[in-house]
């Protein structure tokens, strides 16, 4: 067994959330810089151009990305050999929040009530997701969603007789539809399988993947190129204003699900896609 300290944890998430704020993941700086090359569009190459000096700027200057500095979401892989000390975990995870949040790395823009809209100042609780896993390593994936692409998500319970081609087109369909509010060009995730909210799940982790890492699996593989092909040739392009790049990515996740039941969910990330890795 390992111990771990909550304290550990806390101060570890805390720096990585600030780093997340200024500091755009190396295979995205990559792959935004190779649609540029590639793009035809003259104003889809002014507004990628655009899109790699933010970040160049972000960086040097440490400021953030994107004025939604988005709703922190927590991917946590917790080693079954791993024990906390030194206070509650969960609590770990929102001294951190709330220290980056009143600290004025982060906007406060989490809403205490969705109804009555009661501003919170925190942006606490995040969204946590935690898998046991083996070992005594404590990995966590921090995303800072923003809501305009997180808006344009969806989850459709198909019929379960539907095969690869009707899911590819209703996943084609609705990013066609919906990615111009997303601030493309857009990372699509996409769920397949379990059952309504696990699918959600698998969408938004989806999203965790390295740009440019295909499905081990060749069906689904094959799935990711086809819909991202078919997304890039709707000319929606960068920022919605017309050209070659309107998706960076395809990442597709899949789970068993009930013989009576196909869920097939969509989440899509904007070209900010601030997403940080953490090993303790």
């Amino acid at each position: 067994m390992r111990r771990v300290s909550s304290k550990v944890i806390e101060n570890t998430i805390y720096e990585a959330l600030i780093t997340a704020t200024y500091k755009l993941p190396e295979d995205m700086k990559k792959v935004l810089k190779k649609a540029y090359e590639k793009e035809t569009s003259p104003i889809g190459k002014i507004v990628l151009n655009q899109i790699v000096k933010n970040y160049e700027l972000a960086l040097s200057e440490k400021i953030p990305l994107c004025q939604d500095t988005g709703q922190i979401v927590l991917f946590v892989e917790m080693g079954q050999e791993v024990i906390f000390s030194e206070g509650f975990l969960l609590s770990a995870f929102n001294k951190a929040v709330t220290s980056v949040t009143s600290n004025g790395y982060m906007r406060a823009s989490s809403l205490s009530d969705p109804l009555k809209r009661g501003h919170g100042v925190t942006n606490i609780p995040p969204i946590i997701h935690i898998d046991i896993v083996r070992g005594d390593r404590v990995k966590i994936y921090a995303m800072l969603k923003g809501a305009g692409a997180e808006n344009t998500s969806t989850v459709m319970m198909l019929s379960p007789d539907a095969d690869a081609e009707v899911i590819q087109k209703k996943v084609i369909d609705w990013v066609v539809k919906n990615a111009s509010k997303a601030c493309p060009p857009v990372i699509v995730g996409v769920g397949i399988g379990g059952d309504f909210e696990y699918s959600a799940i698998m969408s938004k982790k989806a999203l965790i993947r390295k740009i440019g890492s295909n499905n081990k699996n060749e069906l689904y593989a094959k799935m990711e190129k086809d819909i991202l092909k078919e997304v890039n040739n709707s000319g929606i392009g960068p920022m919605g204003l017309g050209g070659d790049t309107t998706a960076l990515a395809v990442n597709i996740e899949y789970s068993a699900t009930h013989i009576a039941s196909l869920p097939v969910a969509i989440n899509l990330n904007c070209h900010s896609s601030r997403i940080v890795k953490i090993v303790i």
